[in-house]
């Protein structure tokens, strides 16, 4: 007798549900696609014991004919796929026709349908055999019920989580999908909790709040591209992050996706924006041609596959990091003051004209960000410097014609807190505020920009002799993409045979690395991150740059360039964290020094 037979339909149909359907919240992720497909304008879902008792949907979509109940519930049997060549353009969510008939099969299932008002039909089934097919009267559209989900499969059963964890799966596949479908209206009805009624909107943003929680209302919108090309979506300001990646919201073509490919597109698009360990939050909806997306990749379809994928990893990081980079987390509208371009030139001081006037911060001179630290030194006196950023000890010895603290509208220099911490007074409303600056940071923050945004060269420190460093022709080979990028920033290094790299200069503020522990160093974080751009490769560079040049803590700032350095950080696209992540300014109201001290505010 032969070994190897076929299948039962309803065994195949029970190991299919082993992929499709995980939990009661996979079964109303392939429930509501339906809906969706069937072009439904109101959808209802209800559930009971965290969906494990009861779990339905209603839709009046398009609904089903008598005929056409049986055939949903055979394998493989779909109206939105005809040939193989469908399979190249797929506008719709469900395709393979696998769902109902594997949710069937470990379920009491039943399915109601009707093309139009008043003639339908019901059809019950239990664990994967059909009991009845009865007409029934109701609107158009369909309800599906799922009772008893894996009653008869107590292994799988008991792989389900807690009643509370299985209703949170709910409510976060309910979210993402109404989400997605702003046009729809929405009623969900959850045995435990508040039931949620949510008109159909024409922004989604309208839908953060009452879905993913207040603090999401704050989430700014922004859209990239036109259809069929187009990202739209929502970001935290940078002061808004949280502690974990939870916030996170990925939709292509408006479906719900895990892409670690987007994923890594936001984390370095985020990356000096939000301090270590913070993530923001961010929903973001990626509009594509069919053609460009291959979503026929994973059983629940939660995966999806980009036909050019380095592109599209290039223009989400693009467009979500300058979305970031817009938003100055509320510091200039406090003062309303205008942007500026950062490529303008910027005035001296014009109540010291004719005078020997000190530079701005990030001011043009000497060729960029590292000639103006030069040019700070020089507005003293032409001295030899051993470190370009020493010229912070010029600063309080040196400095002629300090001007008057309290020059310029709506800031006033208070002083500093051990050399290091500016404290300045703002015209805020409704009220005044302290703002507490860390002044290496904020100068990174403006060193960075210019130095990045503008591709100011620093000086060159010339080795002699050149150093050849012998890295092996495995890692000489990672760095050969970077070389060109490494001698704009002024690691003057070129291949030297097929293991090693002769370096023949160093930018002036890295004269003091050796050569070899700083490739070393670079090759260490190519392999920790496993897949650096050239774009990402320059940005980390630039703020190795400004961190090495901008002055250092414990070197005393006069008022005038106190406030022209906080004029310039107003001035960033990201003026309230320097590249790394770091904070630059807290702020006290008034009133929270009124509470702090027991007055009455």
């Amino acid at each position: 007798m032969s070994r190897i037979r076929i299948l039962s339909d309803q065994v195949a149909n029970q190991i299919a549900a082993g992929e499709v359907v995980e939990r009661p919240a996979s079964v109303l992720k392939e429930l509501v696609e339906n809906a969706l497909d069937a072009g439904a304008t109101r959808i209802e879902v209800a559930w009971e014991d965290g969906g494990k008792r009861l779990l339905e949907v209603a839709d009046d979509g398009s609904g089903m004919a008598r005929d056409e109940l049986y055939l949903a519930l055979e394998r493989h049997a779909t109206s939105k796929v005809r040939t193989a060549d469908d399979l190249g353009h797929l506008a719709t969510f469900g395709f393979r026709g696998e769902a109902l008939p594997s949710i069937a099969s470990v379920s009491r299932f039943d399915l109601a349908s009707a093309e139009a008002e008043g003639a339908g039909h019901r059809l019950r089934c239990e664990f994967g055999v059909v009991r009845e097919v009865a007409p029934l009267a109701r609107s158009r559209g369909t309800t599906v019920t799922v009772r008893d989900l894996f009653a008869q499969l107590p292994a799988r059963r008991r792989f389900l989580k807690s009643t509370d964890t299985e209703h949170a799966q709910l409510w976060g596949v309910a979210a993402r999908m109404a989400l997605a479908s702003p046009g729809v209206h929405w009623t969900l009805r959850p045995d435990r909790g508040a039931l949620l009624v949510l008109p159909p909107v024409a922004d989604p943003g309208l839908r953060l709040a009452p879905l993913l929680g207040e603090k999401m209302a704050r989430l700014v919108p922004f859209v990239n591209g036109e259809p069929p090309w187009c990202l739209r979506g929502f970001v935290s300001p940078p002061d808004l992050s949280f502690r974990d990646r939870n916030h996170l919201y990925l939709f292509v073509n408006g479906r719900a996706v895990r892409d670690r490919l987007l994923l890594a597109a936001l984390a370095e698009a985020w990356s000096g924006t939000f301090a270590k360990g913070s993530y923001p939050a961010a929903v973001l909806f990626l509009e594509l041609p069919p053609e460009a997306v291959d979503v026929n990749v994973h059983p629940t379809k939660a995966e999806v596959r980009f036909r050019d994928p380095q592109r599209l990893f290039a223009w989400v990081r693009g467009a979500t990091e300058e979305a970031w980079a817009q938003l100055r987390g509320g510091l200039a509208s406090v003062l309303e003051l205008p942007p500026k371009p950062l490529e303008a030139e910027f005035e001296l001081n014009p109540s010291r004209r004719g005078e020997a006037q000190h530079p701005r911060l990030w001011s043009d001179h000497s060729g960029g960000a590292l000639g103006a630290v030069e040019a700070l030194a020089n507005a003293f006196e032409t001295r030899p410097l051993d470190r370009p950023y020493a010229y912070a000890a010029a600063y309080a010895a040196e400095a002629p014609g300090v001007a008057e603290p309290g020059q310029g509208a709506g800031l006033r220099f208070l002083g500093s807190f051990q050399q290091t911490y500016l404290l300045v007074e703002v015209d805020g409303d409704p009220g005044p505020e302290l703002w507490i600056v860390d002044q290496h940071v904020a100068h990174e923050r403006v060193l960075f920009e210019r130095l990045f945004l503008r591709r100011h060269a620093p000086a060159i420190q010339p080795l002699l002799p050149p150093q050849a460093v012998r890295l092996g022709p495995e890692a000489v080979a990672r760095l050969a993409p970077f070389l060109e990028e490494l001698n704009a920033v002024g690691v003057e290094a070129d291949a030297f045979g097929e293991d090693a790299l002769v370096v023949r200069g160093l930018p002036d503020f890295l004269a003091d690395r050796d050569p070899q522990a700083l490739l070393e160093d670079l090759l260490a974080r190519l392999e920790r991150e496993g897949r650096v751009d050239l774009d990402t490769f320059r940005r980390d560079l630039n703020a190795e740059l400004a961190c090495r040049a901008a002055i250092k803590k414990h070197h005393a700032l006069p008022p005038d360039l106190a406030l022209a350095l906080v004029r310039d950080l107003l001035a960033c696209q990201v003026p309230n964290t320097c590249p790394h992540g770091r904070p630059i300014i807290k702020k006290l109201s008034l009133g929270d020094l009124e509470r702090s001290f027991g007055r009455r505010v």
